[in-house]
């Protein structure tokens, strides 16, 4: 499942820096491109305040 960046996003940079593909939008609460999203979770992991989550079908 592609992953989703929700509202307690801080903008710190942490999970763009690891993408592999680079699908993620910086901003005020960062955003995930899901149709590039492969679905390998190092964003999540990567991130400080557990603001990525997967996203439900």
């Amino acid at each position: 499942m592609p992953r989703k960046i929700l509202d307690n996003c801080i903008a710190c940079g942490a999970c763009k820096e690891v993408c592999p593909v680079d699908c993620i939008t910086a901003g005020d609460i960062y955003v995930i491109d899901q149709d590039e999203c492969i679905d390998c979770g190092i964003c999540e992991a990567n991130c400080p305040v557990d603001a990525i989550i997967p996203v439900e079908e």
